[in-house]
């Protein structure tokens, strides 16, 4: 197990302070594989145990997140729900907001949506995510003024709204949370976002690297730290033994983190990863941009040790407690878990141990 100071170099990055801010929860998130009665009650289990949240990731062509999430808000009482990741690409910012405003309302307080720039376009011709930043930032002004019951007008560079408003104002509104690894997306966060799901850095040199782009967006917009909720959605596996082998499951994620931000990651190599091998350096160089299996499992059989300890949580429940508690002393107030049980562990068993073992030990 590399231990998270050995991963990334704390040469690099300025210490953002985020002291005195709430201590660390802890979240599940559902990648929507699961069928609709089992994902239910694993959303009630994790409200029975503690857990902060439970998020349903938009993942084409997983079950619809938006359907499911709407099950969810009428089987809980207490449990945050939320998306991860819409992107306003696929579905116009305008039907996010109704859609999120819709949930809003049948889980009051519980509720966020969690927006990105989308991944995955390949089976929708025509689709994309062309000038990402602009996109995010002119969804979210819609989302948030619809919100707010006003009629609008929007002609964006991406966005397109002509004077339209929603039937109704809502009276619970949902929180805006805005997901990236990229610095651009980071500072626009920090700007219009009522929290910030940094993807996957799992050592607090990487959340330094990301409160360094945030906080020039909090400043340009008179925010502060206190105005913007710090999470990290981290690929977790607790192991028996610290010899254990990491699951594979656990570097298919990585894999896929790193190619979806391959161009913010391919600069951190050095310090991600100093055990990267000359092979993996010429591949994330020379390989092509577009995603396919095959690449992906390339990736996966060359992927360092260090890109995996950067950007999950894999070992044994000390080791995982312990890094956590180095994340939330960095500033990280939740953590979203893209759960990976091992061999011969169902979810269920992997819920409770993290329940028993090391819930109760950061939370």
């Amino acid at each position: 197990m590399i231990s998270p100071a050995a991963t990334m170099t704390d040469r690099a990055r300025p210490t953002v302070t985020t002291e005195g801010l709430s201590e660390m929860e802890l979240s599940f998130a559902s990648l929507g594989a699961e069928p609709g009665a089992r994902f239910l009650d694993e959303v009630k289990l994790a409200e029975q145990l503690g857990f902060h949240g439970f998020f349903h990731n938009d993942k084409k062509w997983a079950r619809e997140v938006f359907s499911r999430l709407g099950a969810a808000t009428q089987c809980t009482t207490t449990i945050g729900l939320g998306t991860s990741v819409v992107d306003p690409y696929t579905r116009h910012a305008a039907l996010l907001a109704q859609a999120a405003a819709t949930l809003a309302e049948l889980a009051p307080g519980r509720f966020r949506v969690i927006m990105g720039s989308g991944s995955h376009f390949e089976t929708l011709p025509g689709y994309g995510s062309p000038k990402p930043v602009a996109g995010l930032r002119e969804a979210a002004e819609l989302m948030q003024r619809l919100w707010r019951g006003e009629k609008v007008t929007i002609d964006g560079e991406v966005v397109k709204f002509k004077n339209g408003s929603l039937d109704w104002k809502p009276t619970e509104i949902p929180q805006l949370y805005i997901a990236s690894r990229g610095p651009q997306i980071l500072r626009l966060a920090g700007t219009v976002a009522d929290g910030v799901l940094v993807g996957s850095f799992a050592t607090p040199p990487g959340i330094d690297y990301a409160k360094e782009h945030i906080l020039p967006g909090l400043e340009a917009s008179k925010r502060s730290w206190r105005d913007i909720r710090l999470c990290s959605w981290i690929y977790l596996s607790v192991l028996e033994r610290e010899d254990d082998p990491v699951p594979e499951g656990i570097k298919r994620g990585v894999s896929f983190a790193f190619w979806s931000s391959r161009k913010a990651l391919s600069a951190l190599v050095d310090t991600l990863a100093p055990d990267a091998s000359d092979a993996f350096r010429t591949f994330i160089r020379d390989a092509p941009h577009e995603w396919s299996p095959p690449i992906m499992d390339e990736l996966r059989r060359l992927l360092p040790r260090g890109v995996i300890d950067s950007l999950a949580l894999v070992g044994t429940a000390e080791q995982v407690v312990e890094r956590l508690k180095a994340l939330e002393a960095a500033g990280v107030q939740e953590i979203v878990i893209w759960p990976f049980p091992v061999q011969g562990q169902d979810m269920n068993a992997f819920m409770h141990r993290l329940a028993r073992d090391v819930l109760p030990r950061v939370a």
